[in-house]
């Protein structure tokens, strides 16, 4: 049990480590997602259009940009769409957050084109992974909030689970083929008299704009411009001229991609030291991704250490135990240099013989066979392999052992060749 405890420690570890990975969200989860607008980023930056994402921390001015597209908040949290965390200033009581009303007198005030975009889908379809009828954000909880901005206007209808398809037309002689599933448009006998669409479908307008806000316009159907969307037929081509239009020609300042609804600078913000507020929010920023990766990596490098020192090269070893060779070292090495000095050459080359025979035998029959019985026990073994070779072995130890110190030099060296010879040749085996 005690050895499995590493293991399950490192398994627990890996599991965190692939939990940061895989499975915590991202922030910019819902712009990959098909409600996402990630693919209108990419699409339009393909065609030679800069695009700018909104920024909690960042107030955007407008002279930086040329259009501003937005969704229409609901007052229930239930459509897909993004919200940043931080309310804007003049935010709406019941929502929290910007609404229709304020970007309306923005644009009017920078002269500044707005796109507002309609919500049509609500957040289950990023769970499920299907858009059903059910999914649909009800039309009355739209009007709701366009009701704020002019009562018993702009109503929006659907017609049936079909896909309707039409050929708008923003610039004389350039139609293109787009495809809408469950088309979402505006009502055209509800539209105001002093509004006109600027393109639409059979089955009604999907693009409104105002006499008495002419920088404002609003989509009916934002599948024309999300992920999903952007995939069906020339819907693609359908936003890149739509955009073309709203930010005019010659444009050249970058697309706002706006899902804070923060209000604007009417000029370029200076670039000064500025305090902020601290709250918990800013920790977790630290393990958003990307830094959710690095975290992750750590985790992993920590887990494959832990794993190495633990259990590949087992535990430490203990301070005694150390002490004990370190000892064992000193006194060997002290006897061979007292020995040498007595001119006692022979008795040293005995005891030589005898501590390796001793050590042979520990390590066939344990440590407790270091001693004359596990000598003897060493030889009996090695004569039922090779009698003759494990005879002539024991001679020539025996002579070492007792009349190495009185044979001359000579003796002791021809006694020690054979027996290292002799000790090379046989095979000892294992346990």
């Amino acid at each position: 049990m005690r050895k499995s405890a590493p293991v399950l420690i490192l398994v627990l570890v890996l599991g965190l480590a692939a939990l940061a990975l895989f499975w915590l969200p991202r922030d910019d989860d819902y712009d990959y997602s098909p409600l996402g607008s990630k693919g209108l980023q990419v699409w339009l930056e393909a065609k030679g259009i800069a695009i700018v994402r909104s920024n909690a921390h960042v107030t955007k001015a407008r002279s930086q940009i040329s259009l501003r597209i937005l969704s229409l908040p609901l007052s229930k949290d239930e459509a897909g769409a993004p919200r940043d965390k931080a309310a804007a200033p003049g935010a709406d009581e019941q929502t929290g957050e910007a609404g229709l009303e304020s970007w309306s007198y923005e644009a009017i005030n920078h002269e500044l084109p707005t796109l507002i975009t309609m919500p049509k889908w609500r957040g289950s379809v990023l769970k499920d992974g299907v858009a059903r009828q059910s999914d649909l954000v009800a039309l009355a909880d739209i009007h709701e909030e366009l009701d704020k901005i002019d009562p018993l206007d702009f109503r929006l209808d659907r017609y049936g689970p079909d896909f309707e398809q039409a050929q708008p037309s923003l610039e004389p002689g350039q139609p293109v083929k787009i495809a809408l599933y469950e088309a979402q448009t505006f009502d055209r006998e509800s539209l105001p008299r002093r509004c006109h669409e600027l393109a639409g479908m059979p089955s009604g307008a999907l693009i409104v704009q105002c006499e008495d806000n002419p920088f404002v316009y609003l989509l009916s159907d934002p599948d024309l411009l999300n992920n999903h969307g952007l995939a069906l037929a020339d819907n693609a081509a359908f936003a890149v001229s739509l955009i073309q239009h709203l930010r005019g020609a010659g444009e050249t300042r970058p697309v706002y991609l706006d899902t804070a609804g923060q209000p604007l600078d009417s000029e370029k913000p200076v670039d000064e030291g500025k305090s902020y507020e601290r709250s918990g929010s800013d920790l977790q920023r630290f393990f958003a991704y990307p830094l959710s990766i690095i975290w992750g990596m750590l985790l992993v490098v920590a887990a494959i250490c832990f794993w190495r020192g633990a259990c590949r090269f087992g535990p430490p070893l203990r301070e005694a135990s150390a002490n004990i060779e370190l000892s064992k070292t000193a006194a060997i090495e002290a006897t061979a240099r007292l020995l040498r000095l007595s001119g006692n050459d022979g008795r040293m080359a005995g005891q030589f013989v005898l501590h390796l025979l001793a050590d042979k035998a520990q390590l066939l029959f344990g440590s407790g066979a270091g001693n004359q019985a596990g000598i003897a026990r060493l030889f009996q073994r090695l004569a039922r392999r090779d009698k003759a070779g494990a005879q002539a072995l024991h001679a020539a130890a025996e002579a070492l052992i007792e009349r190495g110190h009185v044979m001359t030099r000579a003796d002791l060296h021809r006694h020690l060749e054979i027996f290292r010879k002799l000790l090379g040749s046989i095979e000892l085996g294992s346990r």
